[in-house]
């Protein structure tokens, strides 16, 4: 019978008693863009992959931290429409916010739908320039 190691993170929120959670992405100018998520979607984007994660709008690859869209982008943009991407939780990012009635708080990366880093995201870039660097013997 196999047992399943629930992340503290998850145990921290559910004793809470928070019935909303603050997620947030990075747009491509670093800037936290974040929504609250009902704690029963909240559970479910914290699911493993290939069942967790919940949409955030791609429009955040397409406009400038004054939120005007850039002209002519192929990734995103009016001609796109401005559609959901996926974006998943890291769980390790935990954190209550002290002047929204401490609200727990996680930060969210994109990913592709088969769970490989989306190509735009600011933290998967991060995490291949680590990567890369560690490589170098950088720490």
């Amino acid at each position: 019978m196999a047992t399943s190691k629930v992340h503290p993170a998850l145990k921290a929120v559910e004793k809470s008693g928070a019935q909303k959670v603050k997620v947030a992405v990075s747009d491509t100018d670093g800037v936290l863009r974040g929504k609250y998520l009902h704690i029963d979607k909240f559970k479910s984007a914290a699911e493993p992959y290939p069942a967790g994660g919940f949409a955030f709008c791609d429009v955040v690859f397409g406009w400038d931290s004054s939120d005007q869209c850039y002209d002519n982008t192929s990734v995103t943009g009016w001609q796109h429409g401005f559609p959901d991407a996926l974006a998943r939780l890291d769980l390790n990012t935990a954190r209550n916010v002290p002047w929204d009635n401490n609200v727990p708080f996680f930060i969210g990366e994109f990913v592709n739908t088969d769970g490989t880093p989306h190509p735009l995201c600011p933290r998967q870039t991060l995490k291949k320039v680590l990567k890369r660097a560690e490589k170098l013997g950088l720490r």
